[in-house]
């Protein structure tokens, strides 16, 4: 059974991830995920809005876990991952990311599949792609998630520096589209999911999927090979190196 919970509000249905403290993607969390999309393609089409609790809406990649891998359970683990996000890049509801906290790498990436973003006015939430102050790329699909989301200009900027940004500076580089206060974050994000009528889900669901096609049709061209990029740079001596320091970093946390 899936630990995250689906609320009915409104007409929306409003996703709460909790798979763990700070919502690491590892095994659980796209266990959950796609338990949430099952529930979500069986249920009448709605409105969704996807967030998380207290000061973390994803973490990004579970370093302490991953880290111990080896390349055949990575490629596995990639295929999922990938998999996992199309499936909800590609799920034919509006889907709203309500942004309560950090979204860290993998965890921006969540918030980029969704049709727009919705962050929390707080300077000590960081939203950003810093996967190459970690010494790693992207693999295949969060690559094209993240292209097709940013403007050009915008993608070289955020995935090239791997900076970390308030909301405010994530709003001005089109990570989010709106910073709202803490207090009517939840209630903005439904308002805006319900701002599409239930008899127009059907049309929205054409018009996403033409939108994304440029996007799908990329991830099948070039998705093994970023993925066996991704692979090989995973196990490289450098970014063994420097994800050993970040794991070190957080092991002394624990």
């Amino acid at each position: 059974m899936a630990r995250w919970s689906i609320e009915r509000i409104d007409g929306v249905a409003v996703v709460t991830m909790t798979s763990n403290k700070v919502n690491a993607l590892d095994a659980g969390f796209f266990t959950d995920l796609q338990a949430a999309i099952a529930d979500l393609q069986s249920a009448p089409p709605s409105p969704v809005v996807l967030t998380g609790t207290g000061s973390c809406f994803s973490a990004g990649l579970n370093l302490l876990e991953l880290y111990e891998f080896d390349r055949t359970t990575l490629r596995a683990f990639v295929d999922r991952l990938g998999e996992t996000l199309l499936a909800w890049f590609s799920l034919p509801r509006p889907t709203i990311a309500a942004m309560n906290g950090h979204a860290i790498a993998g965890g921006c990436v969540i918030a980029l599949a969704c049709d727009l973003r919705i962050a929390v006015d707080n300077d000590d939430a960081q939203i950003g792609l810093n996967e190459v102050q970690v010494g790693i790329p992207f693999p295949g699909v969060p690559f094209e998630i993240t292209r097709h989301a940013l403007a050009p200009e915008r993608a070289r900027e955020v995935m090239l520096t791997g900076a970390l940004y308030t909301p405010e500076e994530a709003h001005a580089r089109g990570l989010v589209d709106e910073v709202v206060d803490a207090d009517t974050l939840l209630s903005r994000a439904v308002a805006v999911a319900r701002a599409i009528a239930q008899d127009s889900l059907g049309a929205y669901a054409t018009i996403k999927s033409h939108l994304l096609s440029p996007a799908l049709a990329r991830i099948a061209d070039s998705r093994a090979r970023i993925d066996r990029d991704f692979l090989d740079a995973w196990f490289s001596d450098a970014a063994r190196r420097q994800m050993n320091e970040v794991r070190q970093r957080l092991l002394a946390r624990h």
